[in-house]
């Protein structure tokens, strides 16, 4: 078998129903890949959506308790039968040819990470999917990330899988990792998922900012280098500009794009001040 899926989910029924939906229109052939769903403890109707599509992917379903997305990853890793991982998110949509992409791309990049675009989309989307436009502009520095992204299962097993001390970029702290043991990046455009992303109320992104100011903060006290100091923003040139801006008389929606920008920095300043 050549690929392990591997969906983290919890409380998104509607979400995963329409992801399994998408992998379902996959052209790969089912008895070369895995789609392994570890439910963290969902209280919606999560088990009915994957007793529906039990039969209709090659699906093998895990439960937990409420753990966090880390434990549930490392779960579906260890159970996974796959020569290689391949990380969605119980809200990314794929196109029919996804997995054939990434066999491609593996096969030309033996024991490389393969990356490719993820695009946030406000609203579901249903099969067929639109073809990427202007797929350059989708580009990401973020050297894993769990949305779309596949590798050799033993090399995740010598990084030694997700740290679950870390309750947001999980992904970026792994990563870092992987880069460690000699694990290289190909990020192919064509590539692409779609990203079930619905607009977040401000006080939503507030907490949301703290958290990945918390992260932040997180991953450069485990990594006190220039690069993710400078990477964190964390730093004085980016509180300088943010006090700056603070006192111009901005529209509504930058003000308020400013204010979740602060509490990204106040949340991460604080975490690292413990």
């Amino acid at each position: 078998m050549n690929f392990s899926l591997v969906i983290p989910t919890r409380n998104r029924a509607q979400a995963l129903r329409l992801t399994l939906q998408h992998l379902a229109q996959c052209s790969y052939p089912f008895d070369e890949f895995e789609v392994l769903v570890v439910d963290d403890g969902s209280q919606d109707d999560t088990s009915g959506v994957l007793q529906e599509w039990a039969e209709k992917l090659p699906l093998r379903a895990f439960t937990q308790q409420h753990g966090g997305t880390s434990r549930a990853r490392n779960r579906a890793i260890e159970e996974a039968c796959g020569r290689h991982i391949l990380f969605v998110d119980d809200d990314v949509l794929v196109p029919p040819d996804f997995l054939q992409r990434h066999a491609r791309l593996q096969a030309a990049h033996p024991g490389h990470l393969v990356r490719g675009p993820v695009v946030n989309v406000p609203r579901p989307l249903y099969p067929p999917l639109p073809t990427l436009q202007q797929p350059w502009k989708h580009y990401s520095k973020n050297y894993l990330c769990t949305s779309n992204a596949s590798l050799e299962r033993r090399l995740l097993l010598q990084a030694g899988l997700f740290d679950a001390s870390f309750a947001r970029w999980e992904d970026a702290e792994l990563g870092v990792r992987l880069k460690r043991i000699g694990v290289r990046r190909v990020f192919d455009l064509d590539t692409f998922v779609y990203h079930w992303k619905p607009s977040m109320e401000h006080a939503q992104r507030l907490q949301v900012a703290a958290l990945d100011g918390q992260a932040a903060a997180q991953l450069y006290r485990r990594y006190p280098t220039l690069r993710m100091w400078m990477r964190s923003g964390l730093h004085r040139v980016n509180r300088w500009k943010t006090r700056f801006l603070s006192q111009l008389p901005l529209p509504p929606s930058l003000r308020r794009a400013l204010e979740v920008e602060q509490a990204y920095l106040r949340a991460g300043l604080e975490e690292l001040r413990r």
